[in-house]
């Protein structure tokens, strides 16, 4: 996954050209720590370490944002409305977290193309789906906007429109006009 630093660079291709590039859906996170990396890969197909600590997600949030330009950088492209984005621990889910507490299939990500958003809905995982520091319940959709805070078990990510880190970028780039 490449970095918000390392995506610099591309700010300064217009708008249409950085959609086309990586799509319209971006979920940043700050990367996660090795040991747990090995953990979940250790875990495979086992079932989810509980473990996660969602008390501290609008600090961790915080931590997050001001280390941004280190933050990891998830891109979707939904090519169909209704399109289902599954996120969980394994190999073969569309957004494969590698951390402990997420489970092999956590949540489901739907593109809505009439509104250009996502929504989340957690499939049954040990240690939750948190959208702004609020627990879904089981098989819950929730709509997200542009700038929420989404959690799956541990792992920390902010939901971002790809117009919204494009402007991010072109504001923090050197040679912009």
């Amino acid at each position: 996954m490449p970095s918000v630093k390392q995506l610099r660079p591309f700010a300064l291709a217009t708008l249409e050209a950085f959609i086309d590039a990586s799509g319209r859906v971006v979920l940043v996170q700050q990367p996660p720590e090795p040991v747990f990396q090995q953990v979940a890969m250790r875990l495979g197909e086992a079932r989810t370490v509980g473990m996660a600590h969602r008390s501290r997600l609008v600090d961790r949030l915080l931590v997050m944002l001001r280390a941004f330009d280190a933050l990891e950088v998830h891109f979707l492209r939904p090519e169909a409305d209704g399109q289902e984005f599954s996120v969980g621990r394994i190999e073969g889910c569309a957004l494969v977290v590698p951390d402990p507490s997420v489970s092999k299939h956590h949540a489901t990500l739907r593109w809505n193309a009439a509104t250009g958003d996502c929504s989340v809905r957690d499939v049954g995982s040990m240690n939750g789906t948190w959208v702004n520091a609020s627990s879904l319940h089981q098989e819950q959709e929730q709509p997200l906007n542009d700038g929420d805070a989404l959690a799956f078990g541990d792992a920390q990510f902010l939901y971002l429109r790809t117009e919204t880190l494009h402007a991010h970028l072109r504001m923090a780039s050197p040679g912009r006009e």
